[in-house]
């Protein structure tokens, strides 16, 4: 079986500008990545980095080739709520081989280059896209950059709010142990679904995946959970680990982005809410970086390390 890792996070965002709106984040601390990226219909997306992975912000920054896309792309858009979720593979084409042989049916993979690429650029992704009906609950595809050389040593950068990693991802669901155990089947077939508390959990490679019902959710963070106007909106809550717990909760305060803290086994973790201009829900829990690395190499065998200044 090909190893398959969660990389990034999607949302649609109403912000007027995303420069600027990557600029709020940063003033909170967040790690945005220097570069935005055009795709079709339209976009130029912006991202903001938490080690190894990230979330993206999907930006229209031309209505007229936003007007072609499809009606699913523009509910996504209006939701403003995280929709999408990209997964990492060092061979997606082996992604794809393993699934079928193990009888599932998706479609063939399929490559591309951004949006404003010149006619002889080769391309920088291929794609695995993923039906619903195998992952549901969030609109997910497996990847591979070509850009990237497959025996390259990651490097994970610590943001100025010394936010470092996705731990965890938890969905809402009416059926909680069912869509745990769906996702298990596809991607981390030999891992067990555990029931933890209120929760379903399964290891997804490096990251722990909760599935939870509306109401557990609302006791276990005090947010009501809002039903989504498409089938794609399960994603609730990403949860991150920062190296410095009181940093990372002073920074984000004092940019005037409202928080709760709450105990979770007895220590405090500090849960952001959504800006209403993107969606994303967080919950932040202190872990010193170097027992978190090591803990993600036994477990995955990645090659990472800190950067250096």
């Amino acid at each position: 079986m090909t190893k398959i890792q969660f990389n990034h996070f999607i949302t649609y965002t109403s912000a007027a500008n995303i420069d600027d709106y990557l600029k709020e984040y940063a003033a909170q601390g967040f790690l945005p990545y220097e570069k935005t990226v055009r795709h079709d219909p339209g976009l130029r997306n912006g991202f903001i980095f938490f080690g190894p992975e990230y979330i993206e912000f999907c930006w229209v920054e031309d209505e007229a080739l936003f007007a072609a896309a499809d009606a699913e792309e523009r509910l996504y858009r209006t939701a403003l709520r995280p929709f999408g979720l990209g997964m990492i593979a060092d061979d997606v084409q082996a992604v794809h081989d393993d699934w079928t042989a193990r009888g599932y049916s998706v479609p063939e993979v399929w490559s591309k280059a951004p949006r404003d690429a010149t006619p002889d650029t080769l391309p920088v992704w291929s794609f695995q896209d993923i039906p619903s009906e195998l992952l549901p609950g969030v609109f997910c595809f497996a990847l591979t950059y070509h850009t990237r050389p497959k025996d390259e040593v990651k490097q994970v950068k610590i943001a100025p709010n010394t936010i470092y990693a996705v731990s965890g991802v938890t969905f809402v669901a009416a059926e909680p142990e069912a869509r745990a155990t769906r996702w298990r089947n596809l991607l981390a077939p030999g891992e067990q679904v555990n029931q933890s508390g209120i929760s379903f959990d399964v290891w997804i490679g490096s990251h722990r995946a909760m599935w939870m019902t509306p109401d557990a959710y609302e006791a276990s963070y005090g947010l009501q959970w809002m039903p989504s106007s498409h089938p794609a909106g399960e994603l609730a809550l990403l949860h991150l680990l920062a190296s410095d717990f009181s940093t990372a909760k002073m920074m984000i305060e004092q940019s005037g982005r409202r928080t709760f803290s709450i105990s979770v086994r007895g220590e405090e973790e500090l849960l952001i809410a959504p800006d209403a201009r993107d969606g994303f829900t967080f919950i932040i829990r202190q872990q010193p970086v170097e027992m978190w690395l090591r803990e993600r190499i036994a477990r995955t065998g990645e090659k990472l390390k800190l950067a250096q200044d």
